[in-house]
């Protein structure tokens, strides 16, 4: 049990059993009573309020979103009464109330999820002018999409998860991960399953078929996959490192964003090497409040490195010189949470957001439009690419995880195909 729910389960209990001692004013209560007025109406009215303090509590337990307004609750109860004992002269029993507002206040600060949400970033209201779209195929309940890429020979990767719990710091601790290569004619395989505990992330794909995989556990890391399925943890980071996005650079080497540390990871791919490539604050997210992730989805184009930056709405552009030392930061765009993205023929950016339930298309002179949402199947977009065989080049593939985020562990992923470039 998390650490912030055990704390609101143990205050829940704490006020379930004062509000008895007020309303009976039993003997054990002592100096109690001196908060519980002597008639029964009032008395009962104080202990229904106490109760449902801790009622609170424990609801945050059950459902950790309202953990953090329960410990708000239950601190405001904890206050008045430490000044009604205090003005009615309570002497001795005044810590009693302030060790309950301690371990209220403690339990919201150890699960602010709802906090969290209510101070998600905003999107920017944007225009939609949606594209054709078609649903490709829907997964079983529980499997939930991370990251989809094409193959040279037109296979489709696709990042699947199960287990994930999105009210959790440590969402991947159950996790089970596989990597499903799709074929061009539908058929389907298990390429590769992560151990328990380790989320599947975001790839990249070399011609060859070797996978290289992104993936969030209590030993973060890149994973190789060979075309013949054997995976490795080739390139471990360390604890507390969450590495998102992948790609390529112009140098051959891997980046991946890391979305808690602020800063973006190099990764040789023949030796599994580690270094930080770039570190800037831009890429951070906002301490403490921040339930979106900073640095997200991560593709080169020539050699400008684009980051989207979820929980600040930006989109970034860092420019790579010929050692491999990147520029400071310029804008794109703003407004948007993105998650992963894809790059069309025209340099557009088609980027995910996940939660927002939208596809964002920014152009290359930085108008931005919606061009799919929850009308088109768009309903927990996590990431998206084009195709790269004759047949599918100008079809832009969209893994979502059908909503998880709110939906929980009934909603369904499923893959999405889109005709950005088709004519109206």
């Amino acid at each position: 049990m998390p650490l912030g729910s055990f704390a609101a389960g143990v205050a829940g209990l704490c006020y379930i059993v004062l509000s008895i001692a007020i309303a009976t004013r039993h003997r054990r209560a002592g100096g109690l009573a001196l908060a519980a007025p002597a008639r029964l109406v009032p008395r009962v009215v104080l202990a229904a309020v106490v109760l449902l303090a801790g009622l609170a509590l424990l609801a945050g337990v059950a459902v950790p979103f309202l953990a953090f307004f329960g410990s708000v609750v239950a601190g405001l109860v904890a206050l008045g009464m430490l000044a009604v004992i205090v003005i009615r002269g309570g002497g001795r029993v005044w810590p009693i109330p302030v060790l309950l507002l301690a371990g209220s206040l403690g339990s919201g600060v150890a699960q602010p999820l709802g906090l969290k949400v209510l101070l998600l970033p905003k999107a920017d209201d944007l225009p939609y002018r949606p594209v054709a779209a078609k649903v490709v195929k829907t997964y079983p309940e529980g499997v939930w999409f991370e990251s989809v890429r094409a193959g040279a020979d037109g296979t489709l990767y696709l990042a699947a998860n199960r287990g994930l719990d999105f009210s959790r710091s440590d969402y991947y601790r159950h996790a089970l991960g596989e990597v499903i290569a799709r074929s061009p004619d539908g058929t389907e395989r298990v390429v590769f399953s992560t151990p328990a505990g380790t989320a599947a992330g975001a790839f990249a794909v070399k011609p060859d078929g070797t996978l290289y995989m992104s993936s969030n556990a209590a030993a973060p890391g890149i994973w190789r996959i060979t075309p013949d399925g054997a995976g490795t943890l080739f390139a471990p980071l360390p604890a507390g490192a969450w590495p998102n996005g992948l790609d390529f650079g112009p140098d051959g080497m891997l980046y991946a964003p890391d979305s808690a540390l602020g800063l973006v990871w190099r990764i040789d791919p023949a030796n599994g090497r580690a270094t930080v490539a770039l570190r800037d604050p831009s890429l951070s997210a906002r301490p403490f409040i921040a339930l979106a992730p900073g640095g997200n989805g991560l593709h080169f184009v020539g050699h400008d490195m684009i980051v989207t930056v979820s929980d600040r709405t930006r989109v970034l552009r860092f420019a790579m010189d010929a050692e491999g030392h990147f520029s400071g930061p310029s804008v794109i765009a703003t407004g948007i949470p993105g998650d992963d993205f894809a790059v069309g023929r025209d340099g557009s950016l088609f980027i995910t957001t996940h939660p927002y339930n939208t596809l964002v298309r920014v152009s290359p002179d930085g108008q931005r439009t919606i061009v799919a949402d929850a009308r088109q199947g768009i309903v927990g977009a996590t990431d998206a690419t084009f195709g790269r065989t004759d047949a599918d080049r100008d079809t832009l593939y969209v893994a979502i995880d059908g909503g998880a985020f709110t939906g929980g562990p009934n909603t369904r992923g499923a893959l999405i195909a889109l005709k950005p470039y088709a004519a109206p």
